[in-house]
C-alpha cells in the first residue's frame, strides 16, 4: 500500500474525487478509482493498494461523475537513493522539466522553443527596394573591364529591409550585424563576431542577370576575411557557378545561389572586435546588368 498526497489548490472544496494511477511511459493503468479526501485546503490524499516504487507516475484526477479534471506527473512512493538533483517536481500535462542550475522546474515548452530561437539559431536578412513600394532592385553594371573578374556588388538596403534575427551571442557582440554602405567601393560585410567553431551558416542571394552577349556564365561567391593572428592570413572564397545563360542575350535570368560554410578557427570570434567577415561577389564572362534583391545568412550557433 502507498499513500498518495497531492496539493491541487484549484480543486479545493470539491468532494467525491478519485484518482487513477498510470505508468509514466506507456500510460498503462496501475490503479483506478482511488478515493481522495481533502485533509487541508487543496491538499488531497488517498491510498493505493499497490505499492508504488518512488518513480514518476501519471495521475489522473476525476470528479464524482468520472470526468477527467486534471492530469499530473508526480513521483509517488519512497524516493529512490539517487542524487537530490534527480528528484523531479510535480508537473502538468504538456509541460517539460528543465534544470535551472539548482533544481528541476516544470515549464512551458514554448520557453524552450524561444531559447532555441534566441540562443541557437537565427538569420540576418537584407532586402533592397525590390520587395517594397517601387520594386526597384539595386543595379551593378558589368562592363568590359569587369569581365572574368571577381567584383563587389552595389546593394542599397531599403529603409524597411533589415531583418536582424541573429542568435543572441552575435547581437551581444555587435549590435549591428554588418558594415559597409553597400557600394562597390564600400561593400556589405557580415560580421561573424559572437560565433564559435561549433557554428555553421547557409547563405542565399536573390538576383537577376541580363547579359549583353549570348552564352554567358555567372559565378557567385562569398569572400572571407580572417581574424587576426591566423596562418595563412589571406582572404579565402567559396564559390559556385550560378547561371549558364544559353537562351540568348538581353534576357533577365533569375538566380538564387546558396552557399554553406562552417565557422572554422580562422573566422570565428578571436576577441572583441576581432572575428571573421564575409561579403558577396560575382564574376561574369560577358558584359551585362546585375540586379540585386536580397542577401540572407541563416545561422546555427
Amino acid at each position: 500500500m502507498t499513500l498518495v498526497t497531492l496539493t491541487r489548490s484549484a480543486l479545493a472544496g470539491q468532494s467525491g474525487l478519485t484518482l487513477d494511477v498510470l505508468s509514466s511511459r506507456q500510460r498503462l493503468p496501475i490503479e483506478t478509482g482511488i478515493s481522495l479526501s481533502e485533509g487541508a485546503t487543496g491538499v488531497f490524499s488517498g491510498t493505493s493498494p499497490t505499492t508504488l516504487n518512488g518513480t514518476l507516475y501519471v495521475l489522473e484526477i476525476r470528479d464524482s461523475g468520472g470526468n477527467l479534471l486534471e492530469t499530473v506527473v508526480h513521483r509517488v512512493g519512497p524516493v529512490p537513493p539517487t542524487h537530490a538533483s534527480d528528484h523531479m517536481p510535480d508537473g502538468t500535462a504538456d509541460q517539460v522539466l528543465v534544470h535551472n542550475g539548482t533544481e528541476f522546474i516544470s515549464t512551458n515548452p514554448e520557453v524552450l522553443s524561444n531559447n532555441v530561437n534566441n540562443d541557437i539559431q537565427g538569420y540576418y536578412g537584407l532586402l533592397t527596394n525590390f520587395y517594397f513600394v517601387g520594386a526597384t532592385p539595386t543595379v551593378t553594371e558589368i562592363d568590359t573591364d569587369d569581365i572574368d573578374t571577381w567584383i563587389d556588388v552595389n546593394f542599397d538596403i531599403d529603409t524597411l529591409g533589415t531583418f536582424d534575427n541573429r542568435p543572441d551571442t552575435m547581437k551581444s557582440a555587435q549590435s549591428v550585424g554588418h558594415e559597409g554602405t553597400g557600394t562597390q567601393a564600400d561593400p556589405i560585410l557580415l560580421s561573424l563576431e559572437g560565433l564559435t567553431q561549433t557554428a555553421s551558416c547557409n547563405f542565399r542571394a536573390s538576383l537577376t542577370f541580363e547579359p549583353d552577349v549570348d552564352e554567358a556564365q555567372l559565378e557567385t561567391r562569398l569572400l572571407f576575411n580572417r581574424h587576426s593572428g591566423t596562418t595563412p592570413s589571406d582572404d579565402f572564397p567559396i564559390a559556385d557557378v550560378s547561371l549558364n545563360m544559353s537562351n540568348g542575350a538581353d534576357i533577365e535570368y533569375d538566380a538564387e545561389p546558396m552557399l554553406s560554410f562552417f565557422v572554422g578557427d580562422t573566422i570565428d570570434t578571436n576577441g572583441v572586435g576581432d572575428a571573421g567577415k564575409c561579403r558577396f561577389q560575382v564574376r561574369s564572362t560577358v558584359e551585362g546588368t546585375l540586379r540585386m534583391r536580397a542577401l540572407t545568412w541563416y545561422i546555427q550557433s
